[in-house]
């Protein structure tokens, strides 16, 4: 089916009815009266006019086609059936997956090179009149001529972010859906299983992907440190691998600058390695392997926070708290003492609970008013809500009974948890305050997993300030706590607004700053799922993505442009338009000379 690329310049095939119209005015002639002397030469001009007539149908014709040619060719018609050679201005989208898995070897080459001369043949073939476009694994998709966008692919390198091979269809989609030629994608990626996922629109896809078989690779998933602050009694640290490399790859694990333990690890065989630490505060703790097929995943980094454990002091009458903090003080991770007060406003840090009695709510709201506490009780609330997941307690529990936390000030800083919208868990300066009495005829954190733990992190860290301990890859979203002003990390510090979405784009430690204290760290390190390198079968892609095909290296910068399927007519029809004029001048003098 022959498409237009400006079909609006068909209205121009309006003016092929000029010369009809000019051949119809020019026919018109005066009534004649025939005399019998003339009638021989009457006879002659009437063959003469005869011969002419057939020269105006000519010429009629010869015009018209003209025109029509011109206003078609003008209207950028294709046609299907394209070919390699040729093809008709196009929309292209190259998606090039520079993600961390590229940085492997392949028969001997590292399959970051192969694709780039893929994509390099691909822009090498684009004309003036394609329009293109690169995506690389950041995400950003780049609008440009051949020459710019090929020079971007040879400045690329293994990037630390992974790329969503299905997302980024979808965006890919999304910017043909825009442009008025026809369209395609192109996918110049490892296929790596991992990144493959469903994809939203349709269109036609090339995939283009090695066939080589890869080496086996294996890099550093996670680092499991336990609780945190570690005391000075020390801690445990577990290393979990990722990857195919089952046979054991050393690793060495290093606190601050100095080199603590060596161990050997596996993808199916973690390693625990426990640890003594002498030095306090913040302590970057940092794993790395030995070389192999992808160096991206070989390192990683986070943080051990070191501090005495918390004094603490408690009611025995609240049966649950004192199990809870019985526990604690076992593996040591409180101290009785009075530093922290738990269940009401001590003179110092404060974790507060609401009364049982309600006639003792006004009192308690006058006296954090009197401590500078910007927050108060609310009315209390039986209706059923549960609080959100949020980094200070990861799963959600069941309210029966609660207050609601109102600000008392202009604004709501300090919220660390919610329910149903309402704050549930607030802080102001070293005052904590929970909307539930830890009880289950308030809530069903008392009888959760997550009760101890819990309590650990509000007494050991959220109390004394330190309110996240957050791990990410580069390029997430990472929701900042309240109160946070900078970030400081691998590429400087940076203002902030707390409460915002920040996304790091390097891998390292990124600390969270107010003023002079820090309120937590967020450890970025590369996705694990990029030390996977088990790629997707053809088969599973042109499965999951709607009118895909999946082609070699040799053949993808071939079969570029041609996916759309569509031959220029512009040509051919410019070459009839010179046909029939020189045509019409022909007959336009022949005339003349009659």
């Amino acid at each position: 089916m022959i498409s237009f690329a400006a079909p609006w310049a068909l209205a121009g095939l309006a003016a092929a009815v000029i010369p009809i119209l000019l051949h119809l005015f020019a026919r018109r002639e005066p009534p004649e009266v025939e005399f019998p002397a003339v009638r021989y030469l009457s006879e002659t001009a009437r063959v003469h006019q005869h011969r002419l007539n057939i020269q105006h149908l000519l010429l009629l014709l010869a015009r018209t086609l003209l025109i029509i040619a011109l206003v078609l060719a003008a209207a950028g018609p294709t046609s299907p059936s394209g070919s390699a050679g040729s093809h008709a201005p196009t929309a292209l989208v190259l998606m090039f997956d520079n993600s961390l898995s590229s940085g492997a070897t392949a028969g001997g080459v590292p399959v970051l090179d192969r694709l780039r001369e893929v994509a390099r043949g691909v822009f090498d073939r684009a004309t003036p009149a394609d329009v293109l476009w690169l995506i690389t694994a950041e995400g950003v998709a780049r609008r440009g001529t051949g020459g710019e966008l090929r020079r971007v692919v040879d400045s690329l390198s293994p990037s630390p972010r992974r790329l969503d091979l299905g997302e980024t269809l979808g965006l890919a989609r999304d910017l043909l859906a825009g442009e008025r030629l026809p369209g395609e994608v192109i996918v110049v990626t490892d296929q790596q299983a991992s990144a493959l996922s469903p994809a939203r629109g349709e269109g036609p896809v090339t995939v283009v992907r090695p066939d080589e078989p890869l080496a086996p690779n294996a890099g550093v998933a996670a680092i499991a440190t336990g609780p945190q602050p570690w005391t000075a009694a020390g801690g445990a640290v577990t290393v979990y691998l990722a990857g195919a490399d089952t046979s054991g790859v050393p690793l060495a694990l290093t606190v601050g600058t100095r080199r603590a333990r060596q161990a050997l690890a596996a993808p199916d065989r973690p390693v625990t390695l426990p640890l003594q630490v002498a030095e306090r505060g913040w302590v970057p703790l940092t794993v790395e392997l030995a070389p192999d097929e992808v160096r991206g995943d070989d390192r990683w980094t986070t943080v051990l926070r070191v501090a005495p454990a918390a004094r603490v002091r408690w009611s025995d009458a609240d049966r649950y708290l004192a199990a809870a903090f019985d526990v604690l003080r076992e593996s040591g991770r409180v101290v009785p003492g009075g530093d922290l007060t738990v269940g009401g406003l001590g003179p110092g840090p404060s974790l507060v609970l609401p009364p049982s009695d309600v006639a003792q709510l006004g009192s308690l709201n006058r006296a954090l008013a009197a401590r500078g506490v910007t927050w108060r009780y609310g009315a209390r609330s039986s209706t059923p809500a549960r609080t959100d997941s949020s980094t200070t307690l990861l799963g959600s529990q069941a309210l029966l009974r609660y207050h609601p936390l109102e600000s008392a000030g202009s604004g709501e800083a300090g919220v660390l948890i919610r329910a149903g919208g309402i704050p549930w868990l607030v802080r102001t300066g070293d005052v904590v305050l929970a909307g539930s009495r830890f009880d289950p005829e308030w809530t069903s954190l008392p009888l959760s997993a997550e009760f101890v733990p819990f309590l650990d992190a509000m007494v050991n860290r959220v109390v004394r300030g330190e309110i996240a301990a957050i791990s990410a890859a580069p390029g997430d979203a990472v929701t900042l706590p309240d109160g946070t002003q900078r970030v400081g990390g691998p590429g400087g510090e940076v203002a902030v607004e707390g409460g915002a979405l920040f996304r790091p784009a390097l891998t390292g430690l990124y600390f969270l700053l107010s003023g002079r204290d820090t309120l937590g760290t967020v450890s970025v390190n590369p996705d694990p799922r990029e030390s996977v390198l088990t790629r997707a079968t053809d088969r599973a892609v042109e499965a999951l993505w709607r009118g895909a095909r999946t082609v070699s290296l040799e053949q993808g910068a071939r079969l570029a442009f041609t996916a759309a399927a569509r031959r220029d007519l512009r040509p051919p029809l410019l070459w009839l338009a010179l046909v029939l004029g020189v045509v019409e001048a022909g007959l336009a003098a022949w005339r003349r000379h009659q």
